[in-house]
């Protein structure tokens, strides 16, 4: 791994791990960030709803905010994340439940045995790493045949991101430059093609069974931001796109595939 995939993966675990105790108060609070993150979590627990028993494994768990749900479906619950800082507060909250287990790892080398899960969710990590293939061929080897992998990703095609990447973040470092401000270090943040995206799991034999959009933002960065009760209200109401001609509107897929 080279010097800037290190610094990448160090800034990445850093920053999460120093929210550990308040991250899961990011997906019920008033933002947009909240509402872009309720709306994904639900949108994976409906493609969950088929799952009825078995055990699946959450990659970057986080503060476990998706193990009552699943536990209360009757689910043995596995949340492997890179921080350290997650990994305890998960312990400690969830120390008395003994369906519920935790660790520390990481998607390109997932330490459980061939065919262990009957799920295997992949939320808000593929655009953090540098090796897609890598996870991928990990989540196929530990999802049971005939099992469901999960993955969430950041849509490239959504005006939201477009406005982002070639407008927006270019005028902000250009005044940065102007009032002479030094950026901070930055996580990268990819960004994925429905269609690329689902050739290359096919490439692994995983036949995708779903897609779904999610998160319509019609205020552009840093409206967004500005006005956020608002942001989310235009969300919510777009919402039944998710499966439309429009579905690329959304800031955000989730690809539902079956080994």
């Amino acid at each position: 791994m080279s010097q800037e995939n290190i610094n990448q993966e160090e800034l990445v675990v850093k920053t999460f791990g120093a929210q550990a105790k308040i991250y899961a108060g990011k997906y019920s609070d008033k933002s947009s960030i909240a509402h872009s993150f309720s709306i994904r979590r639900q949108r994976v627990y409906e493609m969950l709803e088929e799952l009825k028993e078995g055990k699946v494994l959450d990659i970057g768990c986080g503060p476990g905010v998706m193990v009552d749900h699943l536990l209360n479906k009757g689910l043995e619950f596995y949340g492997v994340d890179l921080s350290k800082e997650m990994i305890e507060q998960c312990k400690q909250d969830f120390r008395h439940i003994p369906s519920a287990h935790f660790s520390v790892g990481r998607i390109e080398k997932i330490e459980f045995p061939d065919s262990f899960f009957n799920a295997v969710v992949c939320m808000g990590v593929v655009e953090y790493i540098d090796d897609d293939q890598g996870a991928i061929r990990e989540m196929k080897r530990v999802a049971k045949p005939g099992g469901f992998i999960i993955i969430t990703l950041p849509n490239k095609q959504s005006p939201y991101r477009v406005w982002g990447r070639s407008v927006y973040s270019r005028m902000t470092k250009i005044i940065k430059k102007i009032i002479k401000r030094k950026g901070s270090k930055i996580i990268v943040h990819r960004e994925y093609s429905e269609v690329k995206y689902i050739e290359l799991l096919k490439s692994f034999d995983l036949k995708v069974v779903d897609v779904v959009y999610y998160n319509f933002k019609l205020l552009l960065s840093p409206l967004d931001k500005i006005a956020p009760k608002l942001n989310v209200f235009f969300s919510r109401q777009l919402e039944f796109l998710s499966r439309s001609k429009l579905r690329w509107l959304g800031t955000g897929f989730i690809v539902k595939a079956k080994k």
